[in-house]
């Protein structure tokens, strides 16, 4: 019967000697006496002094300013008018008394010299009426025409088998550039007439051409000037 007893608690009575250790244990511990030795700091401490912080000065506000009552304009005095004084007559003053004694002579004051008269000053003279200026774009229009209508007047209908086998017709426009005194400088064809046979015959009629020296009012400034002719080509008109 014991050993079944036993066995039943065989796990209770194998945790029995460690419970008995830790209860030594604890048991020790309380009893031991913990001594706490004091540590000296031999650190130096520095104390500083310092002063104390001055308030601030206190913020002074400046009083609203004091309304100015308004000013009361008083009214001008009107002036009144014055009666005007009539002005007193003169009174007659009566003659003083002729003394019997002559009075010396006053010596008259002496009179003016009149001044010589100055020279009448001759009238001036009336100015020139003005001289008409020359119309220089008249002028430079009349030397154009005269210069297209001579170009008109020599200019050739081309001759050839050539043209007489097309007979062209057309109008050829050329320019050309003159010196002043009429020479030619050099000339083109502005605008051609489709034809080389008309073409050719209007550089013809520019070289064979005399121009007249350009009018000393006209293109001033300019040593040289660029014209423009149109000629027309009709066979049989020449």
């Amino acid at each position: 019967m014991t050993m079944p007893f036993l066995f039943r608690f065989r796990d209770a009575l194998a945790t029995l000697p460690a419970v008995l250790m830790l209860a030594i244990l604890v048991f020790a511990g309380i009893q031991k006496v913990v001594k706490i030795e004091p540590h000296p700091d031999d650190s130096l401490v520095q104390i500083a002094l310092t002063e104390p912080e001055q308030p601030a000065p206190p913020v002074v506000v400046p009083p609203p300013p004091t309304p100015t009552p308004p000013q009361i304009v008083k009214p001008l005095p009107v002036p009144v008018a014055q009666p005007v004084r009539q002005p007193t007559p003169p009174q007659a003053v009566s003659a003083a008394p002729v003394s019997s004694n002559p009075s010396p002579e006053v010596a008259a004051p002496p009179k003016a010299v009149a001044a010589p008269a100055a020279p009448a000053t001759p009238p001036a003279p009336e100015p020139a009426p003005p001289v008409a200026k020359p119309n220089n774009a008249s002028i430079e229009a009349s030397y154009v025409s005269k210069v297209r209508a001579h170009l008109n007047s020599i200019k050739r209908y081309p001759t050839g088998r050539e043209a007489s086998q097309q007979r062209p017709q057309g109008k050829v426009k050329v320019w050309f550039v003159l010196n002043r005194d009429g020479s030619l400088v050099e000339q083109g064809i502005e605008e051609s007439s489709n034809s080389m046979l008309l073409d050719e015959a209007a550089r013809k009629t520019i070289n064979r051409a005399a121009f007249p020296a350009f009018p000393e009012s006209s293109w001033a400034g300019e040593a040289t000037h660029r014209f423009s002719a149109e000629l027309e080509f009709i066979p049989g008109a020449g």
